[in-house]
């Protein structure tokens, strides 16, 4: 029986590029670069393909397609800028730590207490289920502060000087004057606090956090709902004063008169009389409140 030999080449074989004649479109060549993809790659590297096919370009867009924001009048400018960075009622603002840092978060003003109770939500047991705000709250938008510094001069007024802080408490007093810096303190117009620190670690920040208030000299309103002293308005006066002279005092020398901080001063009556104690009137109580407080002002 005849046996056969295959002959070898004496030289390797030249490599060449494979070339493919068939022209397919760009969505079939990704349909099944996709479905190839699909079997034996993760779902991150997938994920990364599909990132790496959308090119991004980095012209600038031509000058047609810029809205002219900044050439418009002052008039229209000013009222996008208050729905943007205003709303009809009061910002509400609870104490918070970050990364062990202090600051404040948004909350809905009208539900800082539950039923005219100063207990705060969060201090509420767990065991009466999840804490469910149905009252939308108002939509804010700061990040326009950050296009340019011209957008940053025009906006920074408006949004300090026309809304109205609610603060949690004195604590969170602290920390949103420390946030914002002195300048932005200066353009504050209406304020409330809502809480007044008793145990030793929320009374360590009255005082301090009037401290700070002495830089806004340009508060129309300055809204106390809480209670101060359960010892009649005397008492109050004496105790604002301890915690707040700096501000007090402050806001005199700005105005030119000693006592013009005190009818800056809003105290709700149901905390000027309690079951400790109890006056003729509110507006008794009122009045008996702003003497002893421009008495010790003298």
């Amino acid at each position: 029986m005849a046996t056969t030999t295959v002959s070898r080449r004496a030289y390797p074989k030249r490599k060449r590029a494979e070339i493919s004649y068939y022209e397919s479109s760009s969505d079939e060549g990704q349909v099944d670069d996709e479905y190839g993809a699909s079997d034996n790659m993760s779902a991150a590297a997938r994920k990364k393909l599909n990132a790496s096919r959308i090119s991004v370009s980095t012209k600038p867009l031509p000058k047609r397609k810029i809205f002219p924001f900044t050439s418009l009048p002052a008039e229209l400018k000013n009222q996008i800028y208050a729905l943007a960075l205003t709303v009809p009622d009061r910002v509400g603002l609870v104490s918070k730590t970050k990364h062990y840092r202090r600051t404040v978060t948004r909350s809905n003003a009208n539900v800082l207490y539950k039923d005219g109770r100063k207990r705060r939500y969060r201090y509420q047991l767990a065991s009466k289920g999840p804490i469910i705000d149905p009252t939308p709250r108002p939509i804010l938008t700061p990040n326009i502060l950050l296009l340019n510094r011209a957008i940053y001069a025009e906006t920074q007024p408006i949004l300090y000087a026309g809304n109205f802080f609610a603060l949690e408490d004195t604590t969170a007093l602290h920390a949103f004057l420390a946030i914002i810096g002195p300048k932005n303190r200066a353009t504050l117009t209406n304020l409330s606090i809502r809480g007044w620190g008793y145990t030793k670690a929320h009374k360590a920040l009255n005082h301090p956090a009037f401290t700070l208030l002495a830089g806004a000299v340009n508060l129309g309103r300055l809204h106390l709902d809480c209670q101060i002293s359960w010892a009649g308005p005397r008492r109050v006066a004496r105790q604002l004063y301890r915690d707040g002279f700096h501000w007090l005092e402050a806001v005199g020398a700005a105005k030119g008169k000693y006592d013009a901080a005190v009818e800056l001063i809003e105290i709700p009556e149901e905390h000027m009389t309690n079951f400790y104690y109890s006056g003729p009137s509110p507006e008794s109580e009122m009045e008996k409140f702003r003497a002893e407080l421009r008495k010790m002002l003298r």
